[in-house]
């Protein structure tokens, strides 16, 4: 068999093998408990179906347990740790006066603040001084 044959994934054959390698081998039992496989009279024919697409198998213990592709499809759909980077370097600036500044919203008033603020909706911030 050249092709992996994938089932899809809205399939019982492929939530048991998604729960098979979150949780490690299982029952049968236990599986068709966890997961709908649909009426009692056609759950080990799916399963059977499993076995022959290579997608589970069962393992001398009795257990069903995932295959090497299998288990290779869910390692390649794991999501990928994503890249942190590192702290950017100050913007060169060959003229201070024609960078655009500060925001006027970052400005501090030259008037200190105003008396009728709440108290609890002042930072704590160590250049402003707050009235007492």
């Amino acid at each position: 068999m050249t092709a992996r044959a994938i089932p899809n994934t809205s399939s019982a054959i492929y939530k048991a093998a998604a729960l098979i390698d979150v949780q490690g081998p299982m029952f049968a039992s236990a599986l068709f408990e966890a997961v709908d496989f649909g009426i009692q009279a056609e759950r080990m024919n799916k399963l059977r179906h499993a076995f022959d697409l290579r997608w589970l198998c069962e393992t001398p213990a009795g257990t069903v347990d995932l295959t090497e592709n299998s288990r290779q499809h869910f390692v390649s759909r794991r999501p990928k740790e994503k890249y942190i980077g590192q702290i950017v370097p100050a913007q060169y600036r060959p003229n201070v006066f024609a960078s655009p500044g500060l925001s006027k919203k970052n400005i501090p008033s030259r008037r200190g603040q105003r008396d009728d603020i709440p108290a609890w909706s002042v930072r704590a911030n160590p250049t402003f001084q707050t009235k007492a």
